[in-house]
C-alpha cells in the first residue's frame, strides 16, 4: 500500500529529512509557511536555503529538502509522483494562527483519504507549537498515524542531528 507523509516545516530541516529517510513514504506533503522570511524556502527555495546553525553561525548551506531526499521533479520520472510543489505544498499565512492552520490540513487529509487506498501518516516535528497541534489535531481527528522525530535534547531551541522517528501512541483517540 502506497504511503503519504505529512510533514510540519520550521526552523530547522533535519528532523525532515530523518523522518522521510526513516519512513520512507511514496509521497510527502509538505506544510510550511508562506511570505518573504516563511519556511516555504527550505521546501521549493533555490541554491542552499537549508542552513546548519551553531548559535548565531550558520556552518553549513544545503539544498532543498525534496533535493536532499532526492523527491523532486528534477529527479527521474519515478520520483515525479513523491513530491509536485503545486499538488504537494500547503501553504499558511500565519503558522501561529491555529484557525487556519487546522482547516487547511484537515480538509487536505479528508482529500486525501477519499482518493484511492493509501496508508497517511504525519509526523509533526517541525513548524511552530501552532502548525504542529493543528496538525496533531487534524491527524487524530482523521485517524491517521502521527509521528515524532526525537533526539537527546542538549539544546531547548530544537532537535539537533542523531534523531530518530517514532510513532506516537494516539490510542487515546478510541
Amino acid at each position: 500500500m502506497p504511503k503519504i507523509l505529512l510533514v510540519t516545516v520550521g526552523g530547522s530541516f533535519q528532523p525532515i529529512i530523518t523522518a522521510i529517510r526513516s519512513l520512507q513514504p511514496d509521497r510527502v506533503i509538505f506544510i510550511a509557511s508562506d511570505g518573504e522570511k516563511g519556511s516555504k524556502s527550505q521546501v521549493i527555495g533555490e541554491g542552499t536555503p537549508c542552513e546548519v546553525r551553531r548559535g548565531a553561525e550558520v556552518i553549513e548551506r544545503l539544498p532543498n529538502i525534496p533535493t536532499q531526499v532526492e523527491l523532486g521533479d528534477s529527479f527521474a520520472a519515478a520520483s515525479a509522483d513523491r513530491f509536485q510543489p503545486k499538488r504537494d505544498l500547503i501553504l499558511v499565512q500565519n503558522p501561529d494562527d491555529l484557525s487556519e492552520c487546522y482547516p487547511k490540513i484537515y480538509v487536505f487529509i479528508r482529500n486525501l483519504q477519499q482518493e484511492a487506498s493509501h496508508e497517511i501518516m504525519a509526523d509533526y516535528t517541525g513548524g511552530t507549537k501552532t502548525l504542529s497541534a493543528a496538525l496533531v489535531m487534524a491527524a487524530v481527528d482523521c485517524g491517521i498515524s502521527l509521528y515524532l522525530t526525537i533526539a537527546a535534547r542538549d539544546n531547548l531551541v530544537k532537535v539537533e542531528r542523531g534523531e530518530i522517528t517514532q510513532r506516537v501512541d494516539t490510542s487515546f483517540r478510541r
